[in-house]
């Protein structure tokens, strides 16, 4: 299983074509399908992810051998899982109507979810099929509780260049100290040893 390129959009043009789908639509959206593939790299299945926001929709499946849709399926669904949660998505939603999405816990949207639906996902009077994948507030709470660590993160690396710059500014200040002292014993050893400078005149 794997997301679909360029190279495989002859093979998905012919399936689309053959399951009587929108194939001028879903070439422009070639990236968003994920494909299920023989050993022998034959396509055995398709089915797109669209993605807005922290919603997904599932759509445009087809499958190349009609009686084993439900065992393609349930291959390409565990790779579907693991992309949305990779995307961090709260939602799914379908229209497609196997009975295997209902069993894999997908079920109607009620008219209050359907205020949830993306405009880009379709039409909300329609009859649509949702999965929750996590509390949105959850989600939330996660982003602020990642921005809190953020903040910390910079205010404890601000300390630290603080910290950093005052550690050096001490060196530097012992450096010149240190500098200083060496220069007055030389100079205070040259005068033991010529008490003649301290004398105007003399040599």
């Amino acid at each position: 299983m794997r997301r679909a390129t360029v190279d495989d959009l002859n093979g998905l043009k012919q399936l689309w074509e053959r399951t009587r789908l929108q194939v001028l639509d879903l070439e422009r959206r070639l990236t968003e399908f994920q494909l299920l593939v023989s050993n022998e790299s034959d396509l055995l299945g398709a089915i797109g992810l669209h993605i807005e926001g922290k919603q997904g929709q599932l759509h445009s499946e087809a499958f190349t051998q009609p009686e084993q849709e439900d065992r393609f399926r349930a291959q390409l669904w565990e790779r579907l899982q693991i992309v949305a949660r990779n995307h961090g998505l709260v939602r799914l939603w379908t229209q497609e109507r196997s009975p295997f999405w209902q069993q894999a816990g997908f079920g109607g949207a009620s008219p209050e979810l359907l205020k949830k639906l993306p405009s880009g996902f379709g039409d909300a009077q329609a009859y649509w099929l949702a999965l929750q994948l996590k509390e949105e507030n959850l989600v939330a709470f996660s982003l602020e509780q990642e921005f809190e660590l953020f903040q910390a993160a910079q205010k404890e690396e601000s300390e630290r260049l603080r910290r950093l710059g005052r550690s050096l500014k001490n060196i530097v200040m012992a450096l010149v100290g240190i500098i200083l002292a060496i220069g007055l014993f030389f100079v205070a050893r040259m005068l033991l040893r010529n008490p003649s400078f301290l004398t105007p005149g003399g040599h």
